[in-house]
């Protein structure tokens, strides 16, 4: 993954579920509903620019997962001892389309 600029001082407004996928289709970027949050996974380095814009939106990256997640305004509770996938129901949202 490409170095991240720093957070801004501006904190992004909450985006519910929908906006959330609507960003990811916008941005062509292929996306998993897994509970309540969305996830985005990149086969490649997707490029600063993209990175910058998902930080943007809200979107935090876990570095032990490899993965992109967006909580759209439900927090929760750390999954660090789990593997969300295994308790919640996922579907993919959203298909990159290279």
């Amino acid at each position: 993954m490409t170095k991240r600029k720093e957070k801004t001082e501006e904190t992004p407004k909450s985006q519910n579920a929908i906006e959330v996928v609507n960003f990811c289709r916008h941005h062509n970027l292929e996306a998993e509903m897994v509970g309540r949050w969305i996830w985005v996974r990149f086969e490649e380095d997707p490029g600063e620019e993209i990175c910058q814009a998902l930080l943007e939106f809200g979107f935090r990256f876990s570095p032990r997962r490899g993965m992109w997640a967006h909580n759209c305004g439900k927090p929760s509770k750390s999954a660090r001892d789990s593997h969300p996938w295994d308790t919640y129901p996922h579907t993919t949202v959203s298909r990159s389309h290279s």
